[in-house]
């Protein structure tokens, strides 16, 4: 039998799945190609960036190619303020009002929360009492400083990528959701929050989705966290994204996403890689080990061979 091109894979993955209703995307940092490609070949309803944006040009004008086929949403990560071309290409674009930081927006069916940027211990560290928070808003902040001292006369750019227990608690208080989206992670992550997790229970989620730390993590199936865990929670890779409702595999072989990126990255071979056993895999088929819920470590070696690694 023929190896399968990539068209044929898309063809038979597309066949026996439909169109996903949410594309969550990982960090792109000004590399909106995959964003694109994954776009047009699967047409969701929706896409949610999940910060650290980075677009070189406005980001309408970077997303020109899918803007009519899909809307288009975004948190703000923490280097979307490294400078003024990384805050003014995000907030200076018309998709501004497509953030959903601060706020929940109803998106392809579900109430989706949105809280982007990050915890600076300047402003507010979350282990310790939020009462203590050295500004409880930026408006707070705004008024300490002097005039010579403010950006735009506002607060610096940096900190406006800063959580502020005021946005945190607004959005605490504006419940239910179905969906947190956050650019921080969860306590299940080293380096995650005790209050994302109190934020996607008392907002009742099914689903929290995090970027920043630049990893696929699916928290259940890696026993990170257990199913008595009232959500589900997964971090996404930049250069990968999570389709929800949550793709499975199919009959055939494994889920949407990890063929489109086997294709992305090996092209007609993908499936030629996909069905030869692995050393790293204890001598398994990236495609059996994908199927047997290893999807997260098949794509986590396709991403490292797509970035130069070798695997």
């Amino acid at each position: 039998m023929k190896p399968l091109i990539s068209s044929d894979l898309h063809a038979r993955s597309e066949r026996e799945r439909s169109a996903p209703k949410l594309m969550f995307f990982g960090d792109p940092h000004g590399n909106f190609d995959l964003v694109i490609a994954a776009v047009e070949r699967l047409q969701p309803e929706a896409i949610v960036l999940l910060g650290d944006i980075q677009a070189c040009r406005p980001l309408h004008v970077e997303l020109r190619p899918i803007m009519d086929l899909t809307e288009i949403w975004f948190i703000p990560g923490n280097h979307d303020t490294d400078s003024d071309a990384d805050y003014d290409n995000l907030w200076g674009s018309e998709l501004a009002t497509r953030n959903l930081h601060g706020r929940i927006v109803e998106i392809a069916g579900f109430k989706v929360a949105g809280l982007g940027g990050i915890f600076r211990s300047k402003i507010w560290d979350p282990r310790r009492p939020m009462d203590e928070a050295a500004f409880q808003s930026s408006d707070a902040m705004r008024r300490t400083m002097k005039s010579h001292e403010r950006w735009r006369d506002g607060i610096s750019r940096k900190h406006r990528s800063s959580i502020f227990p005021d946005e945190y608690q607004r959005l605490l208080r504006s419940g239910p959701a179905d969906i947190l989206v956050t650019h921080e992670a969860p306590t299940a992550h080293p380096h995650g929050w005790k209050v994302i997790d109190e934020l996607a229970e008392k907002l009742g989620v099914e689903l929290a989705v995090h970027g920043h730390h630049h990893q696929n993590i699916d928290y259940v199936g890696e026993g990170l966290m257990t199913t008595a865990t009232p959500f589900r929670a997964f971090g996404v890779e930049m250069g990968s994204h999570l389709t929800w409702p949550r793709d499975e595999p199919g009959p055939g072989g494994p889920s949407q996403d990890v063929l489109d990126l086997a294709t992305q990255v090996f092209g007609a071979a993908a499936q030629a890689w996909l069905d030869k056993p692995h050393e790293r895999l204890d001598g398994q088929t990236p495609a059996t080990l994908a199927v047997e819920g290893g999807a997260d470590r098949v794509r986590s070696m396709l991403i490292a061979i797509q970035h130069g690694g070798v695997v």
